[in-house]
């Protein structure tokens, strides 16, 4: 089964079920393809319909499913009410997790790329920014100075300090 989409805020003839027919019959939609159409009308409210083919293989519960879509189309957005039916969907079909999860991370993935990100933010503070040689930490009577020996860049160290960036705090 393959899905197809459309969101559209013009009705050419003022009944949703017909301008789905036409559209699936003027794109030449095959049989086992499933038309998924978001239509605003003239009221301003959004009309979820569901049109197949022949071949098209649907749950019984793809009518509650639409009904959802279109309450939460009209409270919500579009997008994110064809995202849940597309996800109901394919729960309903028996589809496995992953094919209707394929864009999200994993938690594991997203702890990693944090952790990546915090990891390199701390290694770019350690090196100059003008030529990324490491700083070399040196104490000063007003604090503690980040040094860069290859072109002597300096930065105030980190914190309120005498003579810090952040001025005097005693």
């Amino acid at each position: 089964m393959e899905l197809v989409y459309l969101a559209s805020w013009h009705d050419p003839f003022g009944d949703p079920q017909r301008y789905a027919a036409e559209v699936f019959r003027a794109w030449g939609l095959r049989e086992h393809q499933v038309l998924l159409v978001f239509l605003r009308g003239a009221d301003r409210r959004w009309r979820v319909v569901v049109r197949a083919g022949p071949k098209a293989r649907l749950p019984e519960n793809v009518e509650a499913l639409r009904q959802r879509a279109e309450l939460e189309a009209n409270r919500a957005r579009p997008g994110y009410a064809a995202v849940r039916f597309v996800g109901g969907l394919l729960s309903a079909l028996g589809e496995p997790a992953s094919a209707r999860t394929g864009f999200a991370l994993p938690w594991r993935a997203l702890l990693a790329g944090g952790a990546a990100l915090a990891g390199l933010f701390l290694l770019l503070r350690l090196l100059c920014p003008r030529c990324f040689w490491p700083l070399r930490r040196v104490r000063s009577v007003g604090g503690i100075l980040w040094v860069c020996p290859r072109c002597r860049y300096t930065r105030a160290g980190w914190g309120r300090r005498p003579g810090g960036r952040r001025g005097f705090y005693p």
